[in-house]
């Protein structure tokens, strides 16, 4: 029902978003704060009977191994805009027919056509970029009214969240890559191993060994790692337990004695970067030294060379949020690249 106005949504976003923007000149500023945080416009009302699905779609849970979040909501009404309109996103929210000042400023911002097709139940929600500020990401969620809001989001909150996801990831590697790449280190790399990587400021390499292969680039502050390797193997290895067998085999050398806890951890299907794939979710362990902490392995495969690379990635940081440290790791696990099998990446 929506997918057919992609074309005219387009349109409507970029009037909507001149009607925000003119008074601010053409010059914005940079978006302000973290970037796991989103802030919502809506009608304290309203908020309050449809926040739950929202909030279970966008903030849900992380086990790290405590309880955190995907994203963080606050709620702010319509006269701290301005205070928080540099932020990094922001949520409009309303239905057309109540009152209410955000309902009632966004029926006097939005264009006749998309309140014509709201009323239709032909649109319900449209993302605008650099709203207020640059690298921003908003998102209007308008219905008819609550009842039509609930049904619409239910419909469709998981192409939504994805929406918001990929622009927020897309967003965290333009900034983690803008500055302080290291060229020479990736050079390095891709002439010792069949595989290349991008990598950001600060990450070395703690551990090399091309025969096997096996990579392992680690920064501090807090630690946090990628490690990569390469096995002999086929998709009938894809089940939990030989995943976080050969997992284990390799994080007991390399790591010291780490170990999945598989109470806690799950394989899930995935993609990576078109191609489908697994992707082992959970926590480790290390009893040695009694640490431990969240990780995520993605395992691809390559027929071509009966093989299976592992792209791990895991987050030891106690008492900090551990969340926005996977976020970044799996920016730069998404660089991965096999030899031979796709173009590069990045065009220097």
């Amino acid at each position: 029902m929506f997918s057919m106005q992609k074309f005219k949504l387009k349109f409507i976003l970029l009037v909507l978003a001149g009607v925000f923007i003119i008074k601010c000149g053409d010059y914005r500023p940079s978006s302000l704060g973290y970037p796991y945080r989103i802030f919502i416009v809506a009608d304290s009302l309203l908020w309050e009977d449809i926040k739950q699905p929202v909030s279970d779609m966008f903030e849900g849970e992380v086990l790290t191994p405590v309880s955190e979040k995907k994203f963080y909501f606050t709620w702010i009404p319509l006269r701290m805009l301005n205070e928080f309109k540099k932020r990094m996103n922001i949520f409009f929210i309303g239905v057309l027919n109540e009152n209410g000042e955000v309902n009632q400023y966004l029926k006097n911002v939005l264009p006749e056509e998309f309140k014509k097709g709201v009323e239709e139940g032909r649109y319900f929600y449209l993302f605008q970029d650099d709203l207020f500020a640059r690298d921003q990401i908003g998102l209007f969620m308008v219905a008819r009214d609550r009842k039509a809001f609930l049904k619409y989001f239910d419909e469709m909150k998981k192409q939504i969240y994805n929406t918001f996801e990929q622009k927020y990831y897309a967003r965290l590697k333009k900034s983690m890559f803008e500055k302080g790449e290291q060229f020479k280190v990736e050079e390095y790399i891709e002439n010792n191993f069949d595989f290349s990587i991008r990598v950001q400021h600060d990450y070395f390499v703690a551990i090399e060994e091309p025969q096997v292969p096996y990579l392992w680039l680690r920064r501090f502050d807090p630690d946090r790692w990628v490690s990569i390797w390469k096995i002999k193997g086929d998709s009938s290895m894809f089940t939990l337990d030989s995943i976080a067998n050969v997992r284990d085999r390799f994080t007991r050398k390399y790591y010291e004695g780490d170990y999945v806890i598989r109470e806690d951890t799950k394989l899930i299907q995935t993609d990576f970067k078109g191609q489908p794939t697994y992707k082992m979710v959970g926590l480790w362990r290390n009893d040695s030294i009694l640490i431990g902490g969240p990780f995520r392995t993605y395992v691809i495969h390559y027929p071509q060379d009966s093989a299976l690379y592992f792209v791990d990635i895991a987050v030891m940081a106690p008492g900090l949020l551990k969340k926005p440290y996977l976020d970044q790791l799996e920016v730069i696990a998404r660089t991965f690249e096999i030899k031979g099998r796709a173009k590069k990446e990045r065009q220097r």
